[in-house]
């Protein structure tokens, strides 16, 4: 699809202005390639920039402009065996790379690291930004590159044995699927039994292990992360051992089990610890989730300020206007104008609504911003490199553009509507995200963000490039959720790759929230400055130490350990 392209030239007191037509310069005699290294070399030369994004524009040279931007601009010859994740940001070159399709594989992973004593390690979709992942030793990634939608990824539904259970009627709300699948495929597959997810994050891409093994989540404060919805999980150990992991009173009964190829163990610590060990503890096979009846939720999407709403969260997790909604969200703009932040209020409520209905516009603030501003993704990171001060209206457009057209409610099927999508085909982004108490200290230490971002921007020491998101979600029993312990806020923290004083903006706002004792944490996968310490553990997580006992004996010969555990000081 040819790129359309009206570019950002000068700032003026209206604010941002995009030019309708292109300077021209002698440049026509020059390849699409020649014209790019001159860019390289000048990016601040508005002549260039203009025949660039003329010929962006034009199919016949498309495809040559994007190509030559994907040399000049960043992309290396690959290493054999590299694994990047999906902005390329995180990298590693492991000794060996897998595709396993079946539990034997990662049985066989396991007994190769162990003889040839290599680490190994589990990848899926590469949606997180910390180095959560990476390894030196066997990697392993059941997802097909080449094609997506092939089978045999590891993806396959799992039948539900009745008989072996607790109470065999409670087969009807349980769904068992292997690890590699996406939440997306799960989806397919609940809908197509009239089941559904109680709740899901806002991105449908990621692997069940990805997502629940760091601590992904939803919104709505009468729901936990993902991993709430577990009830039993299976894991391949580093002696080769299979375990069936429960809770203590978990949906199996152990004198009705029997197999000669997995230990049940239905033991609270070693759930709460696998639940979310973020690769440290073993290859996860499978899932076994609690579902419910397929439903629908009705979404409505209005702009208002900050100010005019902090006042309805005063009262934390008892906030009216979070227990009376089955789902709040608010997309703040970080930076103010005339005092006040613009902020888009997402509402989620049951409905016995069947049907779709509405229009929901554009999914999350990346789609609104490209609708409004379709430019070529590195020459839209020039130039608000070269305009900072116009990424707050900038970020006001993309707002702007998630309101519910015509204030009227968009209705569908509750996966549909939980899920916002990613555009990161298009554009690359990635987030911090913390974790923060949701109770009376809330709105000051929202306020607290803003204010640091908006004297950072003054300063000239850099902007965001997105929203700042607020989603809220109950407390889980995972010993190192994000979301443990207490009902929490979920801040997200969006960027664009390639913004200047980017991660020193992400380092100094984890040094100013996170200090000790706030309570105030950061997201397993959302920490792309691999932040989190060993001093940090100790004093965000109250059961480390229970987790820890767990992971010592999971992880005895240290075939887990990675960059991670290297980070947090806990590499056997």
């Amino acid at each position: 699809m040819a790129c359309r392209l009206s570019l950002l030239i000068y700032e003026t007191k209206a604010g941002l202005h995009w030019l309708e037509s292109a300077v021209n310069m002698e440049t026509d005699h020059l390849t699409s390639f020649q014209l790019l290294e001159h860019l390289k070399k000048d990016p601040s030369n508005f002549d260039i920039l203009s025949q660039v994004a003329k010929r962006s524009a034009d199919p016949k040279h498309e495809v040559a402009i994007r190509n030559g931007m994907l040399v000049l601009f960043g992309a290396t010859p690959e290493l054999v065996n590299t694994w990047r994740n999906c902005i390329d940001q995180q990298t590693c070159h492991p000794k060996s790379m897998q595709r396993p399709k079946a539990l034997k594989d990662l049985i066989g992973a396991v007994q190769a690291g162990k003889s040839e004593k290599l680490h190994v390690r589990a990848v899926g979709s590469g949606h997180s930004f910390s180095n959560v992942c990476p390894t030196d030793g066997i990697l392993l990634n059941p997802r097909d590159p080449v094609d997506p939608n092939s089978s045999n990824q590891m993806n396959s539904v799992l039948p539900i044995d009745a008989s072996v259970l607790r109470d065999p009627s409670l087969k009807s709300t349980l769904f068992s699927a292997e690890s590699g699948m996406t939440i997306e495929e799960l989806n397919q597959h609940l809908d197509a039994n009239h089941l559904a997810l109680e709740n899901m994050g806002a991105y449908d891409g990621q692997t069940l292990a990805g997502a629940i093994s760091t601590g992904t989540h939803g919104t709505g404060i009468s729901f936990g992360p993902i991993a709430s919805s577990v009830r039993s999980l299976t894991l391949v150990s580093s002696s080769g051992t299979v375990y069936q992991i429960e809770p203590k009173d978990g949906i199996t009964d152990p004198a009705k089990f029997s197999s000669k190829d997995v230990v049940l163990k239905q033991d609270d610590a070693w759930f709460y610890t696998t639940l979310v060990a973020m690769g440290c503890t073993g290859l996860i096979y499978s899932y076994t989730f609690h579902v419910v009846p397929a439903f629908y939720i009705k979404e409505l999407r209005t702009l208002h300020f900050w100010e005019d709403l902090k006042a309805g969260l005063k009262d934390g997790a008892s906030s009216q206007v979070l227990t009376s909604h089955r789902g709040y969200e608010l997309n703040i703009n970080p930076y103010s104008a005339n005092g006040k932040h613009a902020c888009i209020q997402v509402i989620h409520d049951d409905t016995s609504d069947t049907h779709t209905s509405g229009d929901r516009g554009f999914k999350n603030w990346l789609g609104g911003l490209l609708a409004s501003i379709p430019v070529v993704e590195k020459i839209l990171v020039v130039f608000l490199n070269l305009f900072p001060k116009e990424i707050p209206s900038t970020i006001s457009t993309a707002l702007d553009a998630l309101i519910s057209p015509n204030g009227i409610a968009y209705v569908d099927k509750s996966y549909k509507v939980m899920n916002i999508g990613t555009v990161v085909n298009k554009i690359k982004a990635y987030a911090l995200e913390l974790s923060l108490p949701c109770d009376t200290n809330l709105v000051d230490n929202v306020d607290k963000l803003l204010d640091f971002l908006d004297a950072r921007a003054q300063a000239g020491k850099g902007y965001l490039t997105g929203p700042v998101n607020l989603r809220f979600v109950a407390a889980s029993k995972a010993f190192l959720a994000p979301q443990t312990g207490r009902p929490t806020c979920m801040i997200e923290l969006d960027m664009l790759v390639g913004i200047d004083k980017a991660d020193d903006l992400f380092k100094d706002v984890k040094t100013a929230m996170c200090t000790k004792g706030s309570g105030i944490r950061v997201h397993w996968g959302l920490d792309p400055e691999d932040s989190i310490s060993n001093t940090d553990v100790q004093d965000w997580y109250p059961d480390l130490q229970s987790w820890l006992m767990v992971y010592k004996e999971l992880n005895a010969d240290g075939m887990w350990n990675s960059p991670l555990t290297d980070r947090l000081g806990i590499s056997v």
